[in-house]
């Protein structure tokens, strides 16, 4: 074998991290946090909310750098925050807003989302980012809601139709994290569900998604590096690490589940260059996948 040959090989065997951020353009500190871990380089894709308060300042930044394909930009699709973009009536509360995320799966559980709002609004949700100048290289969903029943079929209909090959689908490996709450491990399984389920409507359309996904909050957990490495090593394989970093106002801002500031501290420390060394794992985009 040729050294040539030999290092295309061991290239090959590499597994490759997408270290996505969800929620560009959500708000002003998620959106300048984000972009600031994107030019760090420690950032190497990100998905845009189409309908939120910086939604504009997003899609500026966001256009001109999609086009080298360096980092990839996506629609995070969104059934759960703020206004529709479309007259949406099944998807919407009586405020006009749409529903919360648990009572929007619920609606969907009960096949009360109608498929012709879902597919009207979220194609208006592409087409506002597309309209923009953004190269799209993927979809996901706020909240994940992209793989619900029925949600998740329109989806994989949607993207073939408007151009786009690759999706998330939040396939997790082995058994809960250690610590995590009963309601937290429930909502784990269920999504672990919906998630196999999506994996095969976006198959069956031809769609692409990495082979699993990964929170970033899990390494940031205690445990040491080389169990932190273990959860990257994905030999010949890509792993999407989504994560929610924010700037210093970003908690404060808008209060949620996800430690913003915390998050964009890990990513910028240099630790998850550390782990990738490790694990052997190199960082890449959706444009690989």
């Amino acid at each position: 074998m040729s050294p040539a040959s030999s290092g295309d090989g061991a290239r090959a065997a590499q597994g490759r991290l997408i270290v996505n951020a969800d929620d560009f353009g959500e708000t002003e500190p998620i959106t300048a946090g984000i972009a600031s871990c994107i030019e760090a380089g420690v950032v190497t894709s990100t998905t845009i909310l189409s309908n939120m308060p910086a939604t504009k300042r997003a899609l500026a930044w966001a256009a001109p750098r999609s086009r080298d394909r360096r980092t990839s930009f996506g629609v995070h699709l969104n059934l759960c925050e703020g206004r529709p973009l479309t007259a949406a009536r099944s998807l919407v509360a009586d405020d006009g807003c749409f529903r919360r995320k648990r009572t929007q799966a619920l609606y969907a559980l009960l096949r009360r989302l109608d498929p012709d709002d879902v597919a009207q609004e979220l194609r208006a949700q592409i087409d506002r980012v597309r309209d923009a100048g953004v190269e799209i290289s993927h979809l996901d969903g706020h909240k994940h809601l992209h793989q619900l029943p029925g949600v998740g079929a329109v989806v994989a209909r949607l993207a073939p139709e408007v151009g786009i090959e690759r999706v998330r689908c939040t396939l997790e490996e082995g058994d809960a994290p250690p610590g995590l709450g009963a309601a937290s491990s429930l909502a784990r399984a269920v999504r672990q569900r919906f998630a196999r389920r999506f994996s095969r409507e976006a198959s069956a359309r031809g769609l692409r998604h990495p082979a699993r996904t990964l929170a970033v909050t899990l390494l940031m957990a205690p445990g040491g590096d080389a169990a932190h490495a273990a959860l990257l090593r994905c030999p010949g394989a890509v792993t999407e690490m989504f994560c929610h970093p924010g700037d210093a106002r970003a908690d404060t801002d808008k209060p949620g589940s996800a430690r913003r500031y915390d998050e964009l501290r890990f990513l910028g420390s240099g630790a998850l260059q550390r782990l990738c060394a490790l694990a052997d794992v190199r960082l890449a985009s959706f444009w690989d996948v």
